[in-house]
């Protein structure tokens, strides 16, 4: 039986039946067309829509056109989908080398290729809050504002604070909620945001930051430490999207901190 795995190879096997099946993921195309559309010779063309025809990839129509069968669309769409991945990746460099992309929830990772032309802001020594203050203006500036915070940012705080969004949620740690010291004079004081936000508690590995115009992700080291010096960030509708996703994935499996409050 031939699986997922074996289709996908038998088209990336060979340059030409991979540009050939691309090519008419775009539109139905007469032959000629198609091998005006590759960087392949005629004679490969003519054996790769050969080939791929007798494999249920493509078809020629009554027209002499040709298109893609359903399972010729399936592959090209992956493929599409991986290489948007590769963009994502390679585009950042080495930021995914040296961070961990596994605490990302599967579901959320397979969909990766929807951050594609993000960037790396980091915060080098002469500008160590950069990255925090690419954050900070993108909360004070929404008006939907959702927030994965493992520790705890008086400058996020104070962002919130300042803009007043007309929602705004926020997932901490359980550590960040502990009861304060008897002798600290502000141990019965809430935060200044408290008002503003709807809080849960969850044990985070990673920070997030999604608002109405993008995500602004901060992955672990891959040694597990948190890493406040750069965010992975991608403003677009796209992105915005996946981060809620993503959000709304880690809010649902989260304690309301009324709850903890109660008991």
């Amino acid at each position: 039986m031939v699986g997922p795995t074996e289709r996908v190879e038998f088209v990336c096997g060979s340059r030409s039946r991979r540009e050939v099946l691309l090519s008419l993921a775009s539109e139905p195309r007469e032959r000629q067309t198609v091998v005006a559309s590759t960087s392949a010779s005629e004679s490969s063309v003519y054996d790769a829509m050969s080939r791929l025809s007798d494999r249920g990839f493509c078809y020629e129509r009554d027209d002499g056109y040709w298109a893609l069968t359903g399972t010729g669309r399936a592959v090209a769409d992956l493929l599409d989908r991986v290489g948007t991945v590769e963009s994502v990746v390679d585009d950042t460099r080495p930021y995914f080398d040296e961070h961990d992309l596994g605490v990302v929830p599967d579901a959320d990772r397979r969909e990766l290729h929807r951050l594609v032309g993000c960037e790396v802001v980091e915060s080098p020594e002469t500008d160590p809050f950069r990255a925090a203050r690419r954050v900070r203006t993108a909360i004070a500036g929404a008006d939907h504002v959702s927030i994965l915070a493992p520790v705890y940012d008086d400058r996020f705080a104070d962002a919130l604070v300042e803009s007043d969004p007309d929602s705004a949620r926020l997932v901490l740690e359980p550590e960040i909620l502990e009861l304060a010291p008897e002798d600290d004079a502000n141990a019965d004081e809430t935060p200044p945001f408290a008002e503003l936000v709807d809080i849960r508690v969850a044990e985070l590995q990673f920070a997030m930051t999604v608002t109405d115009s993008g995500v602004f992700l901060s992955l672990p080291k891959l040694d597990g430490t948190y890493d406040p010096q750069t965010e992975l960030v991608r403003e677009s509708d796209a992105a915005a999207d996946w981060g809620a996703t993503l959000f709304e994935r880690i809010w649902d499996r989260a304690t309301p901190v009324e709850s903890l409050v109660e008991d």
